[in-house]
């Protein structure tokens, strides 16, 4: 899952980028310097001239280690109703509901948004195939927060089916599987605090995407 799954800690490391680097808002990259790389995330200390031009401001900016993040709403149209997952979320030390999810890792997936997505389904959920549906446009990734680096594509995947042997789960995941939660269920668990941002967002826009698709 995107909650964390390290372990372990490392020691500082220090490195440097040579070269500066500006987008199109006017704001430049000085330096970025790795101050903690842990075994799925770092924390950057990254010094930016402003677009003022006048002052120079260090964040500490967070990076979920890989390509990127996935995010998946597994929907049935029989019954109507998503599969969720329940699993402890380490950071606000609570047990929460949410949606299958996990990162795009190089030597598992490669690049693809879509193939580290139909692994984590099966990993987390049990639940393999299906229709699937980008909900971000084609080619287009989210930034998850203003102070993290990593980006995250969000899918709906409807009528999957179960697996006999799903791919293990990683060693620091222990996942109930919710199956038959409806859209209202759904929202109530989001209004209730009781589903993490991210999950929440994705969750969202899969139910405009039902919509969309005359589901609900």
């Amino acid at each position: 899952p995107l909650s964390s799954k390290s372990t372990s800690h490392h020691a500082v490391v220090s490195t440097s980028s040579s070269e500066t680097q500006q987008n199109d808002g006017g704001y430049e990259i000085i330096r970025d310097k790795i101050i903690f790389s842990g075994r799925w995330r770092s924390l950057t200390s990254r010094l930016v001239r402003m677009k003022n031009r006048t002052k120079e401001v260090d964040f500490e900016i967070f990076n979920q280690l890989g390509k990127g993040c996935v995010l998946i709403f597994a929907w049935d149209s029989k019954s109507k109703t998503a599969t969720l997952i329940r699993e402890y979320n380490p950071g606000p030390n609570k047990i929460l509901n949410g949606i299958a999810a996990g990162l795009v890792e190089a030597d598992k997936h490669g690049s693809c948004y879509e193939t580290a997505a139909r692994h984590e389904l099966e990993e987390e959920t049990n639940l393999s195939g299906g229709a699937w549906f980008r909900l971000l446009h084609e080619g287009k990734a989210m930034a998850m927060d203003k102070y993290m680096m990593s980006e995250v594509v969000a899918y709906l995947v409807v009528d999957a089916r179960k697996v006999e042997n799903p791919r293990p789960l990683d060693y620091e995941e222990e996942i109930e599987i919710v199956d038959g939660v409806s859209v209202e269920g759904v929202m109530e668990i989001i209004k209730n605090g009781n589903m993490n941002c991210i999950c929440a967002f994705a969750s969202l826009l899969a139910i405009e995407k039902l919509r969309e698709l005359g589901e609900i």
